[in-house]
């Protein structure tokens, strides 16, 4: 596909140095582009919806516009998501602001935030403490957050953690973007650290998305992965060190008496199913595992409760 896109490019290039202008209809039949990804990179051009494009065919591009979609089309032919190009991407029906320093959300991660709301209204009484671990952009805690009640955010501590402080910054941008920076406390942590100088009353809710790709997985797809933090992706031992590590500190937690009854939910790799198991017997016993599944049938998020 880069390779068709690649020649794509070349002959948007070279017809617009001999052209000042050329209409949307020609630059869609002339970019071997996707034509998704030519539509998208058109619109964010014109800062026109997509609709746009079909509506007024005959639009004309001035230099500076037919330039600026060149260099997107340059770009996105060399592999760089669409998201890190236009600094967003959409996640639970929100926008969120994204850079090269944080993860580009992804749709299966969805199903992390509706397993963890179910929990939150069923339980809304005993939740005292919701901790998204591994923060990245912030989209799972403050996509959480914006489909609370009011009156059930107000009874809860919302804590982030995050090791990197350019991931923390993007984060709080995007919270103050949503407007619920208030309910949100950023903390610069390697996982639950900050809980060793810090009590967690109550019950307890971890959400965690960490690094869960394994070494030879990345190899495998970093073609499509390239332009992503590696920080925010792979993980030794199958991809599963930072779980370990994880899930290990929440025994320590329980067994500290620090605080109630902890649940936490994962988001895994389809088959890391029974490693993950293995290690939570082994860790937390006898802690109930629940297993979701996404829309194609993967396992994708794991319950522990705790």
């Amino acid at each position: 596909m880069f390779i068709n896109s690649f020649i794509g490019s070349f002959m948007l290039d070279s017809k617009f140095r001999i052209q000042n202008s050329m209409d949307i209809k020609k630059i869609l039949q002339n970019t071997l582009l996707p034509p998704l990804d030519a539509e998208l990179l058109l619109s964010r051009t014109l800062k026109k919806p997509r609709e746009y494009l079909f509506i007024h065919p005959e639009k004309k591009l001035t230099k500076n516009q037919i330039v600026k979609f060149n260099n997107f089309s340059k770009r996105r032919v060399k592999g760089e998501p669409i998201a890190y190009l236009f600094g967003k991407k959409e996640f639970y029906g929100l926008e969120f602001l994204v850079n090269k320093n944080v993860l580009i959300p992804r749709p299966e991660t969805e199903l992390l935030v509706e397993a963890a709301l179910r929990e939150i209204m069923n339980k809304e009484s005993g939740i005292k403490n919701i901790v998204d671990v591994g923060t990245g952009s912030g989209n799972i805690i403050i996509s959480i957050i914006k489909n609370i009640p009011r009156r059930i955010r107000e009874k809860i501590n919302f804590s982030a953690t995050d090791i990197s402080e350019k991931a923390l910054h993007v984060a709080k941008k995007n919270a103050k973007k949503h407007k619920i920076d208030e309910y949100i406390k950023f903390i610069k942590s390697d996982l639950l650290e900050f809980a060793s100088q810090r009590k967690l009353k109550g019950n307890v809710i971890i959400v965690a998305n960490l690094p869960y790709v394994s070494k030879n997985s990345y190899q495998k797809h970093k073609d499509n992965l390239k332009y992503e933090p590696k920080t925010a992706l792979i993980s030794e031992k199958n991809g599963l060190e930072y779980y370990v590590r994880l899930i290990r500190k929440i025994g320590k937690i329980r067994k500290s008496g620090r605080s109630g009854q902890v649940l936490a939910f994962f988001e895994i790799s389809p088959e890391q199913k029974k490693g993950i198991s293995e290690i939570i017997g082994q860790a937390l016993p006898p802690a109930k595992i629940r297993f979701f599944k996404d829309l194609s049938g993967k396992t994708r998020v794991v319950k522990i409760d705790k």
